[in-house]
């Protein structure tokens, strides 16, 4: 086998290394997700309906568009409505013109709700990658793509102007540091909005 075929079997082996390391964590982390939406009084259809309503904007959105959006039979989503408006997380009114219809909208609950959940679905990715190098982290998300979408794409990191002119402090080589000291630049170190 040529140096070149060596060096491809390496890589796709190291891919499938990736790919497993991912499910696994991926697994991890949606388990924390959801005892963390239990803790919020919510399960992951719950969950997933909050996000369908509130990308629905301020006047909200009809129970049968929801149950298109989210791939479920609109009974099912008739049942989960019920669920949220006794939680008090949104409201469902029903058209004058036509009463079959139920627009919903979300409450300001539902929204402080959605918004913890978030943030903690944020944290729980970031510890995922947080300890990746940054090669690390693109080369993931270009495994990502090609191999969950069928996607062959490159992903690079990008820091606003602003930021690159500012020196990340944390997780970056310091001029003058002892050899063997150097920290490696890790996703920790990138701004937040690079992180995620």
């Amino acid at each position: 086998m040529s140096t070149d075929g060596v060096r491809s079997a390496r890589d796709a082996l190291a891919d499938i290394a990736l790919v497993a390391q991912l499910r696994s964590a991926f697994g991890e982390a949606q388990a924390v997700m959801a005892q963390t939406l239990a803790g919020f009084g919510l399960t992951e259809q719950r969950y997933h309906l909050l996000l369908v309503v509130a990308a629905g904007g301020a006047e909200g959105m009809g129970q049968g568009a929801i149950a298109r959006d989210m791939h479920r039979p609109e009974s099912r989503i008739s049942l989960l409505v019920r669920e949220l408006v006794d939680a008090g997380m949104i409201e469902a009114t029903r058209d004058g013109a036509d009463r079959r219809q139920v627009n919903v909208r979300l409450l300001k609950d539902g929204e402080a709700t959605l918004d913890r959940a978030i943030c903690v679905q944020r944290e729980s990715l970031h510890g995922l990658i947080a300890n990746l190098e940054v090669s690390e982290v693109t080369r993931l998300a270009e495994l990502v793509a090609r191999t969950y979408l069928g996607l062959d794409l490159s992903v690079s990191l990008r820091r606003p102007p602003r930021e690159a002119a500012r020196p990340i402090v944390r997780g970056r080589v310091r001029r003058g540091a002892a050899p063997g000291t150097e920290a490696r630049e890790t996703v920790s170190g990138l701004p937040p909005h690079a992180a995620m």
